[in-house]
């Protein structure tokens, strides 16, 4: 890593703390300056603006994010392990590492708010295919109900138990009762007969 790799770095990793620990409107670039001893002149070389700082920070946490979730899957043999992962670590390491994405839900400011979007609607293609991998395998393996519509399912995990959807909001009732008629057979479904063959 070059010079200018490593100051950018350095820049890009303190202000992820300083972001995570304070928030974004209580955090300034004469802050991430001064904690990394470079010139705030020389932190706009290489981000123009605290906003450009900030979505390379959550940028650069949602690439970790995965790369901690492909890891930790892979390491794992059976199906159900994956699953059983794939349902635990990303909420363990949203909220537990990774409190500058919750931030970012909070308070981007509005122009930011399409790119933003656009790292949600990623963050959602990423998560349903590695789910649909994972439901693959188990199909593969002959153990999968073979009524479950792999699909469906997925989208049902992400959105309800995963928070997978960007432009879902519990205030919107209209848009909460036609998910809920919409997922409520495959919900059921799952809870009476599972996801595995049976016999």
């Amino acid at each position: 890593m070059s010079n200018a790799q490593e100051k950018r770095q350095l820049i890009l990793d303190t202000a992820t703390k300083l972001f995570s620990k304070y928030g974004f409107s209580k955090t300034s670039l004469d802050e991430i300056a001064a904690a990394t001893q470079i010139a705030k002149g020389t932190v706009y070389n290489y981000f123009p603006n605290k906003e450009e700082l900030f979505m390379a920070a959550v940028e650069q946490k949602n690439n970790e994010f995965f790369n901690i979730l492909y890891r930790h899957i892979a390491a794992l043999d059976s199906f159900e392990a994956k699953l059983h992962a794939f349902v635990q670590v990303p909420i363990k390491t949203a909220y537990e590492n990774m409190p500058i994405m919750l931030e970012s839900l909070r308070s981007m400011p509005f122009q930011y708010l399409k790119r933003l979007c656009e790292y949600r609607q990623n963050y959602r293609y990423r998560m349903l295919s590695l789910l649909k991998e994972i439901l693959d395998l188990g199909r593969n393996q002959g153990l999968l109900n073979e009524d479950l519509a792999s699909d469906n399912f997925c989208e049902v995990v992400l959105d309800w138990f995963l928070l997978g959807d960007s432009n879902f909001m519990v205030v919107d009732i209209e848009k909460f009762l036609e998910r809920i008629e919409r997922d409520h057979e495959m919900i059921i479904k799952v809870f009476l007969h599972g996801i595995l063959k049976r016999g």
